[in-house]
């Protein structure tokens, strides 16, 4: 059995649920830029992390389900310091917000925003 499909089933014994993803989530932060489309100005966030479909990262200010945004990473090293763990991590895409919760850290308002990459187009 390997490890993914093992660690899913702890999952699902310990939590009572079971994991709905399609793609493999990899825990790797990074530091990334975020705008909306056609905006000028972009918001710093980090990444918390992501798999081949989406990402979930925080921020200082709430996005709207449903809007567009422009997702680029800041430091990208594919063969440096991730180790495999940033697989399936684009450098730049577009994607669509699918929640935003908010979480406070410091009595200070973050919010959590998960996002669905859009498919690439060749």
């Amino acid at each position: 059995m390997d490890k993914y499909l093992r660690s899913t089933l702890q999952e699902v014994i310990m939590n009572g649920r079971e994991e709905k993803r399609a793609y493999k989530r990899r825990e790797y932060s990074v530091p990334i830029e975020i705008s909306y489309i056609n905006k000028g100005n972009g918001l710093s966030a980090q990444s918390l992390n992501h798999c081949e479909g989406g990402m979930c990262f925080e921020s200082t200010l709430p996005f709207q389900p449903g809007s567009t945004l422009n997702i680029r990473v800041k430091e990208f090293h594919p063969h440096g310091p991730c180790t495999g763990l940033c697989e399936g991590l684009r450098s730049i895409t577009l994607a669509e917000v699918k929640w935003c919760s908010e979480v406070t850290v410091a009595d200070v308002p973050h919010y959590q925003v998960g996002i669905q990459f859009y498919a690439p187009v060749y």
